[in-house]
């Protein structure tokens, strides 16, 4: 997309903006002053909070329970007290004068949330679903839907994998992960189950988030809710008077020198050259003769490819409309450039939701939202060694600190090396020439017609559509080499086109009766979708030159395309019921037909059940103490689907063949389909209490679930002569259960000040119980070195590393002669311990389990603090007991000699009589690949942390008496403040390789640095 083009949607934008801008002044309200007392049975309630809903424009009772605000004729005016169920109350014309009753509840328990196909008052729910409302997501700003709700939900881990702007987190609900299925929650938005993530979606956009834990609540999703629901509500249209809410906020990024990794300095690094050297008998080149000569010069390249990042983001919300037709816009741009030179990410989001009530019984809603992002992320997650350039933080970090990025006339070079190390490029150059340019336009529209037939009889159809097109342009000048491929190379590029289709259509009739104490709500519902991806690659290579770009100039062109397809058929149904508010049942099903699964297992039913018993209502309760206390369980299936398209077919790929002694082109088939290939299946249970104490002051959750996986795919080995390699099919079952406590408290709550705080603990767990596999066991993760650096085994859980155990280095030759050795040992090198007892260390014989990934427990803690017109809010967030791989350890403690290294590695095996601190062994030549290239425990690190995560701070301006604000809030906000962890990498959050299922955890190849963000912004309403 050109840059003119760029320029005229900008243009159209602005002017769109000011389009409603002027519409909303046409319809603004009529500002009034509005009085009245809040009372509960007789009394009145001092303290109590009158807000205008959708601002921070408020007031407080007094002690007669007196209030006084300014408000406009078609506000909504929110009383709320803490023991209270909070009552809106619409202003209207000509009065001036509201006299509130509030009746005694326990007000979060009344809230209605979101779930699967409608809305249900957490009261009545009996299966577990956490929510997060609009207030609690807009107190720290961000860029990205993930980072509002860490810490945030029960069950739910949300990791910062990286800090690539626009990137990075990963959702993880009940530790949910597969052997080769996706381990991903599906994500909904406004009803509709978008393909990929949420990266895009603006944050300002949203209303509020449900998560859908155990089977009772994602039964209604099947085939596709084995990993848990996300589901997302936008803003909604509203009648009332015009509201205009903007917001925005600046910001600046860096790294904290804390979180590099500390490499040795040009000192360290020439006298480290100069030993290996000396050890080896080779003569000592004479740039590091004199090492104290580098004492005040050297390079950090750290420092050299990184810099300030800054972010800016605005959001302009307009909500209002006639009492037949009303609508919400937002708009919103924001823009990041990363810590990284050369790397951004900028977004321009726009959202229509519409609602119009044509009659009484029939009503229609229209959702538009499109967005437009780009980003030049280019590589820098992952290991140093890739054919495209590799990870230039990873590359940068092992490259000689003896020389700089410019020469003496203040030039770029072109290369970076030294007499001892690898030809490498100018890292600082390849970061500003590399061109890497992804664009990503993307459309989600809804549409919905409702009619209630009769009373309590409401029939719905709703189309839903998702269209994403993503375009990545790349091009690598003869200036950005490689590691071992130094410029100047031959150009090399590529332009990779996708295009996404996904279309839903749902029908649906929902009836809601109540017949004296007993209440039902039944849901049937018929729905289809399809989805169709087709993705084109062209690789062009052996460019003339690095003038023209366009992969058309270069003289060798490869083209890949690839296109896939899936649909889906479903029916569903659900009934809710409950009898005087106090016993609760519900039962769902829902039949899903894939196109992914064999003809013989095409079709999956997927049924569920849960039942509440509110035990405090009952009459023999009199514990004042606790005024709430329900019991709820559920058991239900459901499925996981992500396996990837046609896998049930026989497969074809290019062969040749042998006509007539010559070779002939033709397709031979490679894979043997399974016409029974099935979905994973999920058979899940939970048990789980809800408790309010001292009139609503605390609430408690408490969940334990269990969770079996089974059908689990797996590719199967054949027997040779076969003629095939493997077969997927499905195999294997896995075990998953835990504990989760949440605990909310409401500590102090008056008029100048209020504390309320948020703790919940995760205890998740998996098991294997079952592998179709020799022996019950198989090896999967990292298999560069000839082995796997994760076993899934049997009786333990799934992913654990696996390698030898580190015991020292043989010291001297009597501990050489004494102890175990693998053929290629030598004094000085590193020892591993004999696990089989035969003396001598072979692998994988020697190999074991070394190191657990999953966390013993997670835990988010969240508190909220109010001083008059002052909110501060924190939020902590850790992990405790889970093991990384640090696979960087390979090039970063390479010993060979030919990068620079951490500076820890000064303190390895250097003689007899310095042997070190037994961590790191000789530089002696040839003896240094069973250090770099095997897995053992000196790879393996406690990844166990706790996390400043965010420090907001907001001031609501008082604001008296005036007609055009509403009002304005100022605040302030640091991301990822402190972070308190033994991990010695940049970040124990990290996870580079791991895969879609989850089921290679904790590999850490040195990523994108998470920056620490300071921000400044400000809001307001009118």
């Amino acid at each position: 997309m050109n840059n003119q083009y760029l320029s005229r949607i900008k243009i159209q934008f602005v002017g769109f903006l000011l389009l409603m801008f002027f519409i909303s002044q046409l319809s603004f309200g009529q500002v009034q002053t509005v009085r009245g007392v809040i009372t509960s049975e007789s009394e009145p309630v001092p303290g109590a909070l009158v807000m205008i809903k959708g601002t921070q424009k408020g007031s407080v009772t007094d002690n007669n329970g007196n209030f006084s605000i300014d408000a406009s004729v078609g506000e909504i005016l929110v009383v709320s007290f803490v023991g209270y169920t909070s009552k809106e109350v619409a202003v209207i014309g000509g009065q001036t004068t509201y006299n509130i009753s509030l009746d005694l509840s326990t007000s979060e328990l009344l809230e209605v949330v979101v779930v699967g196909y409608g809305t249900q008052s957490t009261r009545n729910i009996s299966s577990s679903v956490e929510s997060v409302k609009f207030e609690d997501l807009t107190k720290a700003p961000v860029s990205q839907v993930g980072q509002m709700l860490q810490g945030k939900i029960l069950g739910v881990r949300v990791n910062q994998t990286t800090g690539r702007p626009g990137e990075g987190l990963k959702f993880q609900i009940r530790g949910s992960a597969s052997i080769s299925a996706g381990s991903d929650p599906l994500y909904v938005i406004d009803g509709m189950p978008i393909s990929g993530g949420l990266n895009n979606l603006n944050p300002a956009e949203i209303e509020s988030i449900s998560v859908l834990k155990d089977a009772a609540a994602t039964a209604l999703y099947g085939s596709r809710g084995a990993n848990g629901v996300v589901l997302i509500q936008t803003k909604s249209a509203r009648s009332g008077a015009m509201q205009i809410d903007f917001d925005t906020f600046f910001g600046v990024e860096s790294v904290p020198q804390s979180r590099n990794l500390k490499m040795m300095d040009a000192v360290q690094y020439a006298q480290y050259q100069k030993e290996i050297a000396v050890l080896n008998k080779r003569p000592v080149n004479p740039m590091f003769q004199n090492p104290d000569s580098y004492a005040d010069s050297g390079t950090n390249w750290m420092d050299e490819i990184s810099r300030t990042g800054s972010i800016q983001s605005y959001n302009l919300t307009l909500r209002g409309g006639s009492e037949r037709f009303s609508t919400a816009v937002t708009a919103g741009y924001f823009n990041q450039d990363g810590v990284i030179v050369g790397t951004g990410y900028e977004r321009y989001s726009l959202r229509f939701n519409t609602g119009f009530q044509a009659s009484k019984k029939l009503k229609f809603s229209f959702n538009l939202a499109p967005t437009f992002a780009t980003n030049t992320n280019f590589s820098s997650d992952g290991n140093p060694y890739g054919a495209a350039g590799g990870n230039i933080v990873s590359s940068a970090l092992i490259t000689t600190p003896l020389i700089g990025p410019y020469d003496e006339a203040g030039n770029l070079r072109l290369t970076a090396s030294d007499p001892a190390t690898f030809g490498n490029p100018n890292w600082l150059r390849v970061a500003k020439d590399r061109v890497y340019e992804n664009e990503n336009l993307s459309i989600l529209t809804n549409s919905k017609v409702e009619y209630e037939i009769i009373d309590g009889l409401i029939a719905k159809v709703s189309a839903n559509i998702e269209l994403n097109q993503n375009k990545i342009f790349q091009f690598n000048p003869s200036s950005a080499g490689r590691l071992f491929l130094p410029p100047p190379i031959i150009p090399f590029g590529s332009e990779q086109n996708t295009n996404l289709n996904n279309w839903l259509i749902e029908n649906t009739l929902d009836y809601t009766k109540k017949i004296n104490d007993h209440k039902f709500d039944v849901l049937v519902g018929f729905t289809s979708q399809k989805s169709r991806f087709e993705s084109t690659l062209i690789n062009g290579t052996n460019y003339p030159d690095n003038k023209i770009q366009a992969v058309s100039a270069a003289s060798q062109l490869a083209v890949i395309n690839n296109v896939q397809e899936w649909s889906l058929l479903s029916i569903l149904g659900r009934v809710n019921y409950s009898y005087k508010e106090k016993y609760l049942l519900s039962g769902s099903i829902r039949r899903d037909g894939s196109s992914r699964f064999g003809p013989q297992n095409r079709w999956g039913n997927f049924p569920s059940i849960s039942a509440g018993w509110v035990v405090s209502e009952e009459d023999f309760w009199n514990f004042d103490a606790i005024s709430f206390f329900k019991i709820r369980s559920s058991y239900g299936i459901v499925g996981n689907f992500n396996i990837g398209n046609y896998s049930f077919r026989n497969s074809l790929s290019p062969s040749n063949y042998v006509l007539g002694n010559r070779f002939s082109p033709g397709r031979a088939v490679t894979n043997i389909g399974d016409p029974a290939l099935g979905w994973e299946r999920n058979k899940q249970f939970n048990i789980g209490a809800d408790l309010t104490l001292f009139n609503d002051r605390i609430q408690l959750t408490y969940n334990y679930y269990t969770r079996y996986a089974s059908d689990l795919l797996y590719n199967v080995e054949l027997p040779s002569s076969s003629g095939f390699n493997n077969l997927q099919t499905n195999v294997g079952e896995l075990k998953f259960w835990g504990h989760e406590i949440g605990v909310n408290t409401f500590l102090v709550d008056n008029a100048k000040f209020s504390w309320n705080s948020n703790l919940n603990v995760s205890f998740d767990r998996n098991q294997t119980v079952s592998l179709s596999t020799a022996g019950g066991v198989f090896f999967h993760g990292l298999t560069g070195y000839g082995f796997s650096s994760h076993r899934t085994q049997v009786g333990r859980p799934m992913g654990m590393f696996y390698g030898a155990i580190q015991d020292g280095v043989y010291i001297n030759q009597q501990d050489f002669d004494s102890s175990p050795k693998h053929s290629s040992s030598q004094v000085g090198t590193i020892k591993f311990k004999d696990l089989n007892g035969d003396g001598i260390i072979n692998f994988p014989q020697d190999y074991t389990e070394i190191g657990n990934p999953w966390p013993k427990y997670t835990l988010g803690f969240t508190n909220d603090f109010s001083y008059q017109n002052f909110n501060l809010s924190v939020v902590l967030v850790g992990s405790y007991g889970n093991k990384n791989l640090t696979h960087y350890d390979n090039w970063v403690t390479n010993l060979d000699g030919v990068f620079n290294v951490l500076e820890e590695v000064k303190d390895r095996w250097k003689s007899p009589e310095d042997p070190g601190k037994g961590l790191y062994g000789s530089t002696q030549a040839g003896t240094t690949f069973l250090e770099r290239d095997r897995w053992h425990s000196r790879f393996v690190k406690d990844g166990s942390y706790l996390s400043l995560r965010t420090i907001s701070l907001s001031y609501n301006v008082p604001l008296k008496e005036n007609k055009y604000i509403n009002n304005l809030r100022l605040y302030s906000n640091v991301q990822n403040a402190l972070l308190f962890t033994k991990y010695p990498g940049t970040n124990p959050e990290v996870n580079t390789r791991n895969s879609d299922s989850g089921i290679n955890p904790g590999v850490d190849e040195n990523s994108y640095p998470v920056p620490r963000t300071f921000s400044f912004g400000i809001n307001f309403s009118f």
